[in-house]
């Protein structure tokens, strides 16, 4: 089996852009700002367990390959998916240990929505 990341330079991205984002594209709507805007959430509920994993199959693998890793809580058939950077150096020129939005967490955001219409979740 061939492994290869695509590993990319992550670039920060304002909460202002963020919350802009999500009132003004329709696949990402469903996700929610947490953690005092270091996170964007999505929960989704599938009919079965194995669409369930098929799904979170799909996420994992092209988290891989981007590199760049969501937290995932999972029971059955809820999904609840967690995307924050932890790379991006905060105002202190550090890596912030609770993490920042990044251009990177969009694009999976979009890449998640993707993948969920091809697994039909309930609403």
């Amino acid at each position: 089996m061939y492994n290869k990341t695509l590993r990319v330079n992550a670039v920060r991205v304002g909460l202002k852009e963020v919350k802009n984002l999500l009132v003004d594209e329709a696949p990402l709507s469903q996700w929610q700002i947490t953690n005092g805007g270091s996170n964007l959430v999505r929960e989704c509920t599938f009919k079965t367990f194995e669409q369930t994993w098929a799904f979170l199959t799909q996420v994992s693998m092209r988290a891989h390959l981007w590199g760049h890793h969501p937290t995932v809580i999972t029971t059955y058939n809820r999904v609840r998916i967690e995307l924050t950077t932890h790379d991006i150096p905060n105002d202190s020129t550090t890596p912030s240990s609770s993490g920042v939005l990044s251009d990177i967490d969009i694009k999976l955001a979009k890449q998640v929505e993707k993948y969920l219409e091809l697994y039909s979740p309930k609403k």
